[in-house]
């Protein structure tokens, strides 16, 4: 429902997506994780059709974005980081002019709205002038808008920032229930949305795809993630050297802390026992402060990529 292939863009001499490729199936919803400025948006915009990628090509429920671009954009509804609304129009009205844009018959028009106002849990608002609403509920008109027409690719931009505890619930179920027909594609900054609504996870940083799994699989192929922290009174070497002889360690780094003390961070085999290993060692030289077990969660999994994304391009900057 969704393909790029080797897609770029560029702006002047800035490249802001380097080379993506990726696919979204009917029936899955796909997490889309990056920091800011990490070219989510601009990657969403591009699939939307708002922006032409300078190379690449870009496929919406088998139409090219480059030459059926009216088809591909019926076939979709987008929800842009800030909702397209006018705040002039009540919620019904704008809603209806949305509606008749994408080509809602007027025979369907009252069912449709009613349809969309109740997922997105609108009716208590469906009078009131949008410039009224708490930006929570703008969120919820913004969802409501890209709902219409029924579409088979949903487009979402951080689609639930504003939202209390209740209407994140509300919202994720209105997303889980499109996913078992359509395509999603999910831009979020929280990562529990991902592992509870995404079947796979697109990674991305400095406009470069870095890693696209389900999340147990992101966790299982990222081992290095599984690691123990420790601070200890010690010398950096020496540490480095007795704990890179234990059983299980399999990479060491040491960095240097006010008051005599170092940090060091084991990279270690997924097995149990090691931490235990690794205090008995520090014992017999050192006084241990601190030591903590990692395990491979999809929040350290994500920052770990990021992290060796971002020193690689610094490497190559300099």
């Amino acid at each position: 429902m969704i393909q790029l292939e080797s897609v770029s863009k560029r702006y002047g001499s800035k490249t802001i997506i380097h080379d993506i490729s990726f696919t979204v199936a009917k029936g899955e919803i796909v997490g889309f994780l990056g920091p800011n400025g990490a070219g989510k948006t601009t990657t969403m915009r591009v699939i939307a059709g708002a922006t032409t990628p300078t190379s690449g090509r870009v496929t919406v429920a088998g139409f090219d974005m480059a030459t059926q671009n009216e088809q591909a954009a019926r076939r979709l509804g987008y929800l842009p980081e800030n909702p397209p609304l006018y705040d002039v129009l009540d919620v019904t009205t704008y809603l209806r002019f949305v509606a008749k844009v994408k080509g809602v018959p007027g025979s369907a028009m009252r069912a449709e709205l009613d349809r969309v106002v109740y997922a997105c849990r609108l009716e208590a608002v469906v009078t009131r002038e949008i410039y009224k609403l708490s930006k929570g509920y703008r969120q919820r008109v913004g969802l409501a808008q890209a709902l219409l027409g029924n579409p088979d690719v949903l487009l979402l931009d951080e689609p639930t920032a504003g939202l209390d505890p209740g209407q994140i619930q509300e919202t994720r179920e209105v997303i889980r229930a499109f996913g078992e027909h359509g395509a999603v594609l999910l831009s979020t900054h929280i990562l529990p949305e991902v592992t509870l609504i995404c079947k796979r996870v697109a990674i991305i940083n400095g406009g470069r795809l870095l890693a696209i799994d389900s999340p147990v699989g992101l966790q299982q192929a990222s081992e290095r993630t599984n690691s123990v922290i420790l601070e200890a009174g010690a010398e950096a070497e020496p540490l480095r050297q007795e704990l890179l002889a234990v059983q299980g360690v399999t990479g060491v780094s040491v960095t240097a802390l006010p008051g005599d003390l170092v940090r060091a961070e084991c990279q270690v085999e997924a097995g149990s026992g090691v931490e235990a290993r690794i205090a008995r060692v520090i014992a017999t030289r050192w006084s241990l402060h601190r030591l903590e077990r990692q395990q491979p969660t999809l929040e350290n999994v994500f920052l770990r990529y990021v992290t060796q994304s971002t020193r690689a391009d610094r490497r190559e900057a300099a």
